[in-house]
This record gives C-alpha cells, structure tokens and sequence, in this order.
C-alpha cells in the first residue's frame, strides 16, 4: 500500500511520520527509509531509520553545488545517503520517504524512491509531498496512493488513522503466535 501525507509547509507532516513510527516500532513492525529534520541555521538533515546516523541534507544559499531551490541548495552526499537509507530500507514493513519535495519534480533528490516503490519492494510505503506538488508527482506511482492531508484540524488524529490503515485487521508482528503442533 502507498500512503501519501501531504500539506502545507510547516504544518506537521514530518512529525506525523514520527508518530506513525513509533507506534509501528512500539508493536514490532520494521522500518525503513527517512525522515528529515530541521537543524540549526535553517538547515535540513536526513535521518536513516534503520541505523539512526544523519547527514546534512541542504542549507541555505548555494555552498554544495546539489540541487538548488529558492531557499536552500541540497548537498549530493546527502542525497546519496538518503536514498542509501530508502534502498536499504526497502524491505521493511514500512518504507518512509520524507519528503518528496520540488527538486524531485525536477528529477533530483530522492525520486529514484519512486523506482523502489512501484517495484513494490515495500510492504507499506510512506510517503511525504507538499500539496502544490501533488499533480506532478503522483503520476509517477504505478499504485493510486491513500491521500491524507495534515491541516490543523486532521493531524491530532492522522498519525493513528494512517497506522490503523497499516495495520488493518492483520495482527501486529508483535501480535503473531505460532501454531502449535
């Protein structure tokens, strides 16, 4: 299944991603893939899930010559190691890819992400796009996501939402017994 969470800049859905994790961790599902953080110095870092380690994504102004955006330019070994994390974490019970942003639109970043997804590798993928650029993303998914969409009024309740969809009527890793014999 492929959930995309989308919404404005700022609105929370990085940490909709968190808590989706930590309840899909806390029951024994495994998790791969990223999430990124704002960092000091209106930066950004990119966390493997997986091995926990983090690397500079993008910073402001036009230092790694990556990828550049009006408000940051994107370091390539940052990419390279987030989509490092996506591969790695392909075979997880969920896959996150946080987040899918305008340099992927231009065929950068972490779109290869893409490739790993419709090659149905994951189980469950996750994915994070903006609104404005859910038109010229979504095309490239072999799968119809599940939409849903952080505003002020909806992310109190998205992370459980999203992971009961998850999780559905299948028991949790957590939750399996082995028959007896």
């Amino acid at each position: 299944m492929v959930i995309v969470v989308t919404g404005e800049i700022g609105i929370g859905k990085s940490t909709i991603c968190q808590k989706v994790l930590a309840m899909a961790r806390k029951v024994g599902f495994t998790c791969g893939g990223i999430i990124t953080y704002k960092i000091p110095g209106d930066a950004l870092s990119v966390m493997d899930l997986r091995s926990g380690t983090m690397a500079v994504l993008a910073i402001p102004g036009d230092k790694y010559g990556g990828p550049l955006v009006p408000r940051f330019t994107f370091d390539p070994e940052g990419i390279a190691f987030g989509l490092g994390a996506v591969e790695a974490g392909s075979r997880a019970d969920i896959l996150f890819v946080d987040e899918i942003g305008i340099i992927e639109s231009m065929g950068e970043g972490f779109i290869k992400a893409f490739d790993i997804i419709n090659e149905s590798r994951a189980k469950n993928s996750i994915l994070v796009i903006r609104n404005e650029l859910l038109e010229y993303l979504l095309p490239g998914l072999n799968d119809k996501p599940v939409l849903f969409e952080v505003t002020a009024a909806t992310r109190d309740r998205l992370p459980v939402d999203i992971f009961d969809l998850i999780k559905g009527d299948q028991p949790s890793p957590a939750e399996k017994t082995v028959p007896l014999q």
